[in-house]
């Protein structure tokens, strides 16, 4: 993944918004800090499609190490939050979605 500056989108409660930053894309995951962020500690992982924020406050080591572990799951290869939501619900009820959860708490 090769991280440059230039702009990403990320959601919020009003919609898409573009920022500034640095920011490096690893379909179907992006990793960016906010223009002006010089922490190693600052970085964010979100999915591309949804703008779902993943975690944030990461090392850029620990979140390409999350990307890596999260390709493993389909969940991430739908094209929107709805049809992400409705594949978590199906994940949960087959006992999967801990699983999960675990890899993205463990980052």
């Amino acid at each position: 993944m090769k991280i440059s500056k230039g702009t990403y989108k990320i959601i919020t409660q009003h919609g898409w918004k573009t920022k500034e930053g640095t920011v490096g894309y690893d379909f179907p995951f992006y990793v960016f800090r906010e223009e002006g962020e010089t922490s190693t500690t600052q970085w964010c992982v979100s999915h591309m499609a949804s703008g779902f924020s993943i975690k944030k406050r990461l090392t850029l080591k620990a979140a390409r190490e999350l990307i890596k572990k999260l390709k493993a799951f389909p969940l991430f290869l739908l094209p929107d939050a709805e049809s992400i939501k409705k594949e978590q619900d199906r994940m949960r009820q087959r006992g999967e979605y801990q699983q999960l959860i675990t890899i993205i708490n463990g980052a």
